[in-house]
């Protein structure tokens, strides 16, 4: 099937587009802090014309988020509707390789992966940043330990759900990312691969990255990537798989155990030069990286009935106008920062990681 390939100004091709449903999530981890979330959201007549014309546009790759998606009430139709066009030939949205979920999890019920499963849906991310019950509640913003011990076991068990719905993890289809904040959870990395190497699940750990303003980021709050994989290797034989072009993971094996451990390193080894990424908000918003100060407004070109034309157009001189590389340069700027710009930094649930 013939579709445009974007480039940026950097020649970086647009291959990903991560969608975000919702903007409101039933955690408050303190990497994300949700706060004063819009109200406004896309209808799915919208969202299917997003996905069809970045389809259009050379996009293989579908990155649902939130907030929390599970909470949006248009998530299973939007699915059923995306895996019925994959089927078409002639339809742009059959060039989708792979519709993937990030999720906290604590949705994650059988009949919930059962019905995600069903509807087409490749792939699971899981949210998951302690095992140990007290950090879990700390990590996820609950105060209440005894609510936040009933969360995590709700949230172990979805992960066991998903599995046994067909989301396999040996195929890659079910994965875990855990935020490691210095001093605050980084002991439970053992603990955290002890808990996915017993499923097969590849657990990613991802640096503590500076995303809005509500985290109170600090460079020393970061628990380096470097650090984690000396860590690993006094526990387990580890053989560098490097990191793909236009992914964000380097993978490691465990030949002891059989699996695969990752890291996500955006602050010590960011991915910038090859990130090809588009991330579009729940309320109608372009993001051409996730350290963007502000988005630009596709409302205007998603107003119904939408012609397809002119918001392929939009999109296509947002991405070939991209030329973002924030990582890259990130101490600088933080250093050129001014309280102003802080206060507009959108938060990581508005943007949807």
């Amino acid at each position: 099937m013939g579709f445009k390939q974007l480039e940026d100004n950097r020649k970086r091709k647009l291959k990903v587009l991560r969608l975000s449903l919702k903007q409101n999530c039933n955690f408050s981890c303190i990497y994300c802090k949700p706060e004063n979330y819009s109200l406004d959201v896309l209808n799915i007549e919208q969202f299917k014309k997003l996905i069809l014309v970045s389809c259009r546009l050379g996009v293989n790759s579908l990155r649902i988020t939130g907030g929390e998606p599970l909470l949006s009430s248009q998530l299973d139709e939007l699915l059923y509707e995306i895996k019925s066009q994959r089927l078409e030939e002639s339809n742009p949205v059959a060039n989708l390789q792979d519709i993937s979920l990030t999720t906290n999890g604590y949705l994650l019920s059988k009949k919930k992966a059962n019905e995600l499963f069903k509807n087409g849906l490749d792939r699971i991310t899981v949210s998951l940043d302690a095992i140990d019950p007290d950090i879990f509640s700390n990590m996820i913003g609950e105060e209440n330990k005894i609510i936040g011990k009933e969360k995590l076991f709700t949230v172990l068990e979805g992960i066991d759900h998903a599995i046994n719905a067909g989301f396999n993890p040996k195929a890659g289809k079910l994965k875990i990312n855990a935020v490691i904040k210095k001093e605050i959870n980084d002991n439970q990395i053992f603990e955290l691969v002890d808990f996915a190497k017993k499923r097969s699940i590849e657990i990613r750990f991802i640096e503590y990255m500076d995303v809005g303003i509500s985290n109170n980021w600090q460079p020393s709050d970061v628990f380096f990537s470097e650090r984690i994989i000396r860590l690993l290797k006094k526990k387990h034989r580890l053989k560098d798989y490097g990191r793909k072009e236009g992914q964000t993971a380097n993978r490691w094996y465990m030949s002891d155990s059989n699996s695969f451990v990752s890291t996500i390193s955006s602050i010590s080894n960011p991915f910038c030069s090859d990130c090809n990424r588009l991330r579009i908000t729940s309320d109608g918003y372009a993001y051409t990286c996730l350290f963007s100060n502000e988005g630009i407004n596709l409302n205007p070109w998603l107003s119904l009935p939408i012609n397809l034309h002119e918001l392929e157009n939009k999109i296509k001189s947002i991405w070939e106008a991209r030329e973002d590389n924030y990582s890259e340069d990130r101490f600088k700027v933080l250093e050129k920062k001014t309280d102003k710009n802080q206060k507009i930094h959108p938060s990581m649930s508005y943007l949807g990681g």
